[in-house]
């Protein structure tokens, strides 16, 4: 697993890492430390990681910077800071946790095993990030209508038609989003409060139709999760 610690002051930063390496035992970890923003920017944009543990306060320098490419990047993000009364505002973006200065080796390791616990973040996601050129986009996630799978990215399909590519897994999102977005299909993450019918169609497939008339496919397995979160009526015409 590809770490990178940003913390300015040199022994917290060294005893993150240590306690990371003690809750990890069993997992290979390369581990880089940036002392500031700017390092710490760089190495985002040269080097691919899957976790970020991000201090907020850097020289003075605020972390959320950092946040917002970590928002659009294809890892995720640990907050740990002693301003606690930004940890709301931190969950806007999506981080998997929060973890407060002064911590202990215990509460780090329950933000670690987040993980390997899908489902287990703090659903309080309101922003989707998105990288475009060297900048950062944001858009309210109640934009976003459904998500799809594309390659090695992910689609954001928003209201009005407009897409944005997310460098974040399926996997990842449904670690992140909040509820009301549910699977509909391996490709299809589906805000179901979009959803203005779903059933069986023509030729033994299953469709959702959203309210601004789109039709996605729908699996069969994913029906009966449908019927119990969507309460629409069956006709489809």
């Amino acid at each position: 697993m590809r770490i990178l610690i940003v913390e300015d002051e040199r022994p917290i930063a060294e005893y993150i890492e240590s306690m990371t390496r003690e809750c990890l035992p069993d997992v290979p970890l390369s581990i880089r430390v940036c002392f500031d923003l700017e390092d710490a920017v760089e190495h985002l944009f040269s080097q691919p990681i899957d976790l970020c543990l991000l201090d907020l306060n850097l020289h003075g320098d605020d972390g959320f910077r950092l946040l917002e490419h970590a928002a659009a990047g294809s890892f995720h993000t640990i907050v740990i800071s002693a301003n606690t009364d930004r940890a709301l505002e931190a969950f806007r973006y999506g981080v998997l946790d929060f973890v407060p200065k002064p911590f202990d080796r215990t509460r780090l390791a329950e933000a670690l095993a987040r993980l390997e616990r899908a489902h287990s973040a703090h659903r309080a996601m309101e922003l989707l990030a998105v990288k475009v050129g060297g900048a950062v986009r944001l858009h309210p996630l109640d934009d976003v209508q459904y998500f799809l799978a594309s390659g090695n990215y992910v689609e954001a399909h928003l209201a009005g038609g407009k897409c944005e590519l997310v460098e974040k897994t399926m996997r990842q999102l449904e670690q992140i989003l909040p509820p009301n977005f549910e699977r509909t299909h391996r490709s299809y993450l589906v805000d179901v409060r979009r959803i203005a019918w779903f059933g069986h169609v023509a030729g033994g497939r299953y469709e959702v139709r959203l309210r601004d008339g789109q039709v996605l496919p729908l699996s069969r397995d994913r029906v009966r999760v449908l019927k119990e979160r969507v309460h629409i009526g069956s006709d489809p015409t």
